[in-house]
């Protein structure tokens, strides 16, 4: 089985989209002890962690049996390819962050080239808009007719968007349907990436370009 390695910010995090990737993929990879998460939520974090990764592999000649998902959430980053324009305009810190996506492709590029097909390992950016709370609600139910922006609404930031009274945001709606569902958070997540992909993906841009992204990874060499 090929290795997998997951940039990303939890285990939960982890599960769900390495069961993604072996659906996706068709197969089963084996998963190193080392590289388990990533130290830091933000897209410093990400870039660093995903240079000193790249760096392992970089000046292998040959193609390795190597696969690699870097995942860093958009949490409202400008520019991201599928994001839709927000209601109202943004406020406090969320101002100066700057495009997230193009930042780590171009990392990426920088590390291992320009030409995907001469990459020794393979590789897929993960970033979901806003967080990946909002795939695994899509995930959930394509159907939604929209999704908030923030993680929780008590947290600062909703409140300076929003008013006093936020509605539920990302986090909230997931706790209220896995308490629906009878479920952990980790079974919720689980069970969110055993639903219909295509069905996400028509409604998602984010994922579905994480998906294609997978699509292109190299069958396992025997």
């Amino acid at each position: 089985m090929p290795y997998l390695y997951i940039l990303s910010e939890s285990e939960r995090d982890e599960l769900f989209y390495e069961l993604i990737a072996e659906r996706v993929a068709g197969h089963a990879f084996e998963r190193p002890a080392d590289f388990r998460t990533r130290r830091g939520a933000n897209l410093a974090s990400a870039l660093a962690a995903g240079r000193l990764l790249l760096n392992r592999f970089k000046n292998w000649s040959e193609p390795q049996n190597v696969a690699i998902i870097l995942a860093v959430d958009n949490d409202r980053a400008p520019s991201h390819p599928g994001s839709s324009p927000h209601p109202r305009p943004l406020v406090g810190h969320d101002l100066k962050k700057a495009p997230r996506h193009p930042a780590l492709v171009k990392m990426v590029g920088a590390a291992l080239g320009a030409d995907r097909s001469t990459w020794p390992v393979d590789v897929a950016v993960a970033m979901p808009v806003e967080m990946i709370e909002s795939w695994a609600l899509l995930l959930c139910n394509p159907l939604r007719p929209s999704l908030p922006l923030f993680a929780k609404s008590s947290q600062p930031s909703a409140h300076f968007y929003y008013g006093a009274k936020p509605p539920p945001q990302l986090k909230d709606i997931r706790d209220a349907e896995a308490a629906e569902l009878r479920q952990s958070l980790d079974e919720y997540f689980w069970h969110a990436g055993e639903q219909n992909l295509e069905a996400a993906m028509a409604v998602s841009l984010s994922l579905r370009m994480f998906v294609e992204e997978i699509r292109q990874w190299r069958s396992p060499s025997h």
